[in-house]
């Protein structure tokens, strides 16, 4: 009996003070319907986001590259529990970009009108125009300065049913606080303190775990503490030692007006490849375009990677605008998870504002693995062939 009882000390004690248990790490996925495909155990993303916001006690800070809703779909609910949560005084922030295009304008706007008028929500256009032209790409939440979500999935109805999607959910008040400190320097800029970004550079570093944390872009808008994402991606794939899966929406390496390429990530992949690491990578037929064709291409003459196009096929619905695709962005190296918002291509390492988590939990890499293997070896992933035309998806 005392040894039993010594034996559930050590067990307590072991997940009191071990950080990655300690930190509740929870994989959220969306897996388009109408696919053969399986969520090996995740919870969907709506589901996890409606539990998270109805639990909310004291604030509900929000940051999204846009809004799209559509009467009776998946992301009514979430409207509905952010709006329940106000009237209930919990105080919610809204950060989310300007729109860039006509459908985000109409769609954002519809959104925003049912959380206009509410003394506890305040909402902030993210504006980086003066600053460096950009937009806000991330995609988090963080809750009662204890739970965050970073992921793939916009606030967006087809982000919960009709595009594959991943996301974290964290519980861990370092991680909270930490990606607070970024909301924050980005809502008040936003609001128009212009110098926040030089006032910041004398906040204290900010702290969390080693074996969970995250990173961001543009590194020059990061609070102290927070690392730059671009240099923690190659660190990550230079040191890789067995393997490297990754899935992204787009794989570019032509840069917007430049003559120059970024060719930062592809040079970092070669030189893994080149050190018989095995590297397979996933790029979704929404930037199969004579460009991306001949980037991708390239990549898969190098030996010891090979890059596959995936096309997951139209509703039975019929079209659906911005749907129907792999939209998450992630990437396994041996026993590190890195999932987040960043595609990889300049523009989201230097200009957008975008959040990654890195993570050593070992359920996630094994849950990660059996979703890669899954969509690799489907109907719906289809090896690049030179010398065969490929035509981009329809938007």
């Amino acid at each position: 009996m005392e040894k039993t009882y010594k034996l559930i000390i050590i067990f307590l004690l072991f997940v009191i003070f071990n950080p990655v248990l300690a930190q509740n790490i929870e994989l959220i996925t969306t897996i388009p319907v109408e696919t053969s495909l399986g969520d090996f155990g995740t919870r969907q993303t709506g589901q996890a986001w409606v539990e998270v916001i109805e639990n909310a006690k004291h604030s509900i800070d929000i940051a999204q590259f846009y809004l799209a809703n559509k009467k009776g779909e998946l992301f009514m609910p979430v409207i509905q529990a952010v709006l329940n949560a106000a009237k209930r005084g919990v105080n919610i922030r809204i950060l989310v970009g300007k729109p860039i295009n006509k459908d985000m304008k109409e769609n954002t706007g519809d959104v925003l009108d049912l959380f206009k008028n509410n003394s506890n929500i305040k909402i902030t256009l993210f504006n980086w125009k003066k600053l460096n032209g950009s937009i806000i790409h991330a995609k988090y939440f963080i809750i009662d300065k204890e739970i965050i979500f970073v992921g793939s999935q916009n606030f967006d109805w087809r982000a919960l049913k009709h595009i594959h999607e991943t996301g974290l959910l964290i519980n861990n008040k370092d991680m909270a606080a930490a990606l607070t400190s970024v909301f924050v320097v980005d809502w008040k800029y936003s609001n128009g303190d212009t110098e926040i970004y030089n006032k910041m550079k004398n906040y204290p570093p900010v702290n969390m775990p080693k074996n969970t944390f995250f990173v961001a872009s543009p590194a020059e808008y990061n609070p102290p503490g927070i690392k730059n994402a671009l240099n923690k991606l190659v660190e990550l794939i230079k040191g890789a030692k067995n393997k490297i899966n990754i899935q992204l929406l787009n794989y570019k390496e032509k840069i917007y007006r430049k003559k120059k390429s970024f060719l930062t990530l592809t040079n970092a992949l070669k030189h893994a490849a080149e050190h018989n690491v095995n590297i397979r990578i996933l790029v979704s037929n929404w930037y199969s375009k004579n460009s991306g064709v001949k980037t991708l291409l390239n990549l898969n003459k190098t030996k010891n990677i090979e890059v596959r196009i995936v096309t997951i096929p139209p509703s039975k619905t019929g079209y659906i605008p911005y749907a129907r695709v792999i939209h998450s962005k992630v990437m396994r190296v041996d026993n590190i998870s890195w999932i987040g918002n960043s595609n990889w291509g300049w523009d989201y390492f230097f200009k957008s504002r975008n959040i990654e988590v890195i993570t050593k939990n070992h359920k996630i890499a094994n849950t990660l693995d059996k979703l890669f293997e899954q969509l690799w070896n489907s109907s719906y992933s289809e090896l690049l062939y030179p010398g065969k035309k490929y035509i981009p998806a329809k938007r």
